[in-house]
């Protein structure tokens, strides 16, 4: 950039140097009468004087001139260093402490109203317990004893439907039984036809139990008018006064539901 500059200022000089010597006496005078050689060595010394001074005002002129290009320089200069000023302002105005304190005092403010939010949301919350709160403890002790109902009512369905299918049963095992005690095998096809007849009753009696159906013990406990029924009453020796000696029918129930009361003989 220097040499740039030197050329220019030499250029300028030489262009100064070629412009015509102005001169002193214009070209309409005609001097009439010989000039001593005094005055001319003089006019010569002035001119020469005169171009010096015309060189000296021209040079600081372009002095002047290649100042912009040395500003223009430093601008570019300041600019290619200004730029990594201005990408880490953001960051120094987000790490500034007015910044902080500002972000602060909004969280702050937020935590407040939030704070004041939750107070006005829990006395409310009091306010409509104290206006509502037994009513709705009685709300909630109803809807649990309807729900009560709802599963007993479920329950007794359930119940009463394996009490109605067992009723019906049982007048098809009964059948069974009454065959069993009457029909004695003579051979071995009989027999072999009395095992599968036992075997098909045994599955019933199986699905009957995998429903909760129980047989009502009877023989050597005690009468019970709820679940067994007294046919008749004979002298025993093997048994006490009061204990059932003999079974006639079968009973059966499913848990404190009877589904039919056991036939049978009291010892007397």
């Amino acid at each position: 950039k220097t040499t740039i500059e030197e050329r220019a200022a030499t250029t300028t000089q030489r262009s100064i140097l070629r412009q015509p010597t102005p001169c002193l006496f214009p070209q309409t005078f005609k001097p009439t009468m010989k000039l001593p050689l005094t005055l001319i060595s003089a006019c010569i010394a002035a001119s020469n004087a005169f171009q010096v001074a015309v060189f000296s005002q021209s040079s600081p002129s372009s002095t002047v001139r290649r100042q912009p290009s040395t500003c223009l320089h430093a601008e570019e200069e300041e600019g290619e260093g200004a730029a990594p000023a201005d990408t880490g302002a953001g960051s120094d105005i987000l790490s500034s402490p007015a910044f902080l304190r500002r972000k602060l005092e909004v969280l702050q403010s937020d935590i407040a109203k939030v704070e004041q939010d939750t107070e006005e949301a829990r006395a409310r919350l009091e306010a409509g317990r104290a206006e509502w709160g037994g009513q709705l403890d009685e709300l909630q002790k109803e809807y649990k004893n309807i729900q009560d109902r709802l599963n007993t009512q479920n329950k007794k369905g359930d119940t009463m439907a394996t009490v109605q299918v067992t009723r019906e049963m049982l007048k098809v095992l009964d059948n069974y039984d009454r065959a069993f005690g009457a029909v004695k095998p003579s051979c071995d096809v009989e027999s072999e036809i009395e095992a599968d007849y036992k075997a098909t009753h045994e599955d019933i009696m199986q699905t009957l139990r995998d429903l909760g159906v129980e047989e009502i013990e009877t023989v050597g406990i005690e009468f019970d008018y709820e679940v067994h029924q007294a046919v008749m009453q004979k002298p025993s020796d093997e048994y006490d006064e009061g204990i059932v000696c003999e079974e006639f029918q079968k009973g059966f129930k499913i848990g404190d539901t009877l589904i039919r009361a056991s036939m049978v003989a009291v010892a007397a």
